[in-house]
């Protein structure tokens, strides 16, 4: 556990003493140490670190030239990822600079998600860390790439730009499949969040869950079994993670009526919010595993990093941002022990054996 809270106190001080820097160059440097922190803790950690690490430890050893990326991309599709772990052996054959490979993908578009569009990186890195998003990729390497690679697609959002939005959820579906399921969203995202809006966000979740099994039952009867998980029954599966999204939904919904600061942009993220709460809620209520079709809203999870910016700087009374400033600490700091502890083997952490032989 120490290893986590040492990287989120490296990246939230960096943010802070570059967002305080008046040096452009100190700044970006700042920023730079707060990337190495994030890739390094994720890059140099032992196969047993991340349930589906030893998999994907498996697929390096196993990918050794462009044949081996043809034949398996025939097979499985999601050439992008294929093609990235044929080209690591082109630099190592050894695991520690592949987790690395795909550490500086994942976090470099995240970064610069947060850097150009957040009211204050200091708080969306905070919460990018502490609340899953960071860790996610740990578990599952695919979808959480695509995940990175869709989080850029917010730009094309905010500028209402659908090509360049289609070109990103491409490109994210080259890592994982599942990806192609956020093109028609596009058009709910960028509305105005209404009464309306609300109700065609809650049915088109619903249709798109329905869409969703179908999709991952097409690609498991094709031979594809990985996607199996996406239809497996379980019980109670994400109840408790469900439950704490939909309160803080609710509170997001009664707090827009007090937004006049980014109004647009909060718009924008809370519709996301309420799109991703609905995958799961139709998911629990379904009871399939939470390893698989609730990490289809894991795409939607950027929202909850940039909206909460917004949130503080919309309290202008001092007393409520001190007493929301403390809640929201306890909460973040609570799902970072939460999802450390409980999820995805991601505790204890150990480093890669060529790491730890230094320290001998």
């Amino acid at each position: 556990m120490l290893i986590y809270l040492s990287n989120l106190a490296v990246v939230v001080l960096a943010a802070y003493l570059a967002r305080q820097s008046k040096s452009a160059i100190i700044s970006k440097g700042l920023l730079a140490l707060a990337f190495v922190s994030m890739v390094l803790v994720a890059g140099l950690r032992d196969r047993t670190v991340g349930t589906d690490t030893p998999a994907y430890v498996m697929h390096l050893n196993q990918i050794r030239s462009f044949v081996d990326v043809v034949q398996v991309g025939s097979e499985m599709g999601e050439y992008g990822f294929w093609i990235l772990t044929w080209l690591v052996h082109f630099i190592s054959d050894e695991y520690m600079i592949y987790l690395c490979a795909i550490a500086i993908i994942v976090v470099a578009c995240y970064q610069r998600v947060i850097v150009a569009h957040s009211d204050d990186i200091v708080l969306s890195f905070f919460v990018f860390i502490t609340v899953g998003s960071y860790l996610f990729f740990f578990n599952g390497a695919r979808q959480g790439i695509a995940c990175a690679i869709y989080a850029l697609a917010v730009g094309a959002m905010l500028e209402r730009n659908p090509a360049k939005y289609i070109a990103y959820v491409l490109v994210a579906f080259l890592f994982h499949k599942t990806a192609i399921m956020t093109l028609p969203v596009y058009l709910i995202f960028s509305r105005p969040n209404t009464l309306k809006n609300n109700l065609v966000i809650a049915l088109i979740g619903c249709a798109a869950v329905v869409v969703f099994t179908q999709f991952s039952g097409e690609i498991a009867s094709i031979g594809d079994m990985r996607y199996s998980v996406y239809l497996d029954r379980v019980e109670g599966g994400g109840y408790y993670m469900v439950g704490i999204s939909a309160l803080f939904a609710i509170f997001f919904l009664i707090f827009k009526k007090s937004v006049s600061i980014q109004r647009a942009r909060y718009d924008l993220f809370l519709n996301m919010i309420l799109f991703g709460l609905m995958i799961g809620v139709v998911s629990s209520v379904m009871s399939v595993d939470p390893s698989g079709l609730l990490r289809y809203g894991a795409y939607f999870n950027i929202a909850i990093v940039l909206i909460w910016p917004i949130v503080f700087k919309n309290l202008s009374d001092r007393r409520e941002r001190a007493a929301a400033g403390y809640f929201f600490m306890v909460y973040c700091l609570a799902m970072l022990v939460l999802t450390t502890e409980r999820f995805s083997n991601l505790i204890p952490y150990k480093f890669n054996p060529a790491v730890s032989a230094l320290f001998r």
